[in-house]
C-alpha cells in the first residue's frame, strides 16, 4: 500500500482545533449554531483522526527509520493514538448529550484542551521526522 498518511495529518488538527473553538464561543455566547457548528467540527475531526492513526499505521510499513528517528516515531505514534482514543471517548460523551455541551462543561472542556495540545504535539513530532529526519520522503539527511 502506497503511504497516503501526509493526505490525512491536517484535518484532525484543524477540525478539532476549529471545533473545540466553536464549542467554547457557543457555550460562552450561549449560541446554539455555533455550538452545533462545534459539534460537526468535532464530529468530522475524530473520524479523520482513526483515518489518520489507521494510515500512520500503514505507512510505518513503507518507510525507513532509524536511530534516533525510531524513537520519535514512537513518541508520535504514542501520542497520536492515545489522544485520538481520548477524542473517541469525548464524542461518545458528546453523542449521549444529543450534540451539545455535557453538563460536566468545565471537564469536558478541560479535557478536550489537554487532548487538543497532545495531538499537536504528537504532530510537533511528525513533522520533525519528515524535515529534520527525511523520513518518508526521496532525500534523507546526513549522518
Amino acid at each position: 500500500m502506497q503511504n497516503i498518511h501526509p493526505i490525512f495529518v491536517h484535518f484532525p488538527l484543524a477540525l478539532l482545533s476549529v471545533g473545540l473553538l466553536f464549542d467554547v464561543l457557543g457555550y460562552l455566547l450561549k449560541k446554539q449554531s455555533l455550538t452545533s457548528a462545534g459539534w460537526w467540527c468535532f464530529s468530522v475531526g475524530v473520524l479523520s483522526a482513526i483515518v489518520t492513526v489507521f494510515t500512520g499505521m500503514q505507512a510505518e510499513h513503507t518507510v525507513k527509520v532509524s536511530g534516533e528517528a525510531h524513537e520519535i516515531l514512537e513518541s508520535h505514534e504514542h501520542f497520536q493514538i492515545t489522544s485520538t482514543v481520548v477524542f473517541v471517548v469525548l464524542w461518545i460523551w458528546r453523542c449521549i448529550t444529543r450534540e451539545g455541551i455535557p453538563k460536566l462543561a468545565i471537564i469536558y472542556f478541560v479535557i478536550t484542551v489537554i487532548a487538543v495540545g497532545a495531538i499537536s504535539y504528537g504532530a510537533h513530532y511528525g513533522g520533525e521526522l519528515v524535515y529534520e529526519y527525511g523520513v518518508g520522503t526521496a532525500v534523507q539527511p546526513p549522518a
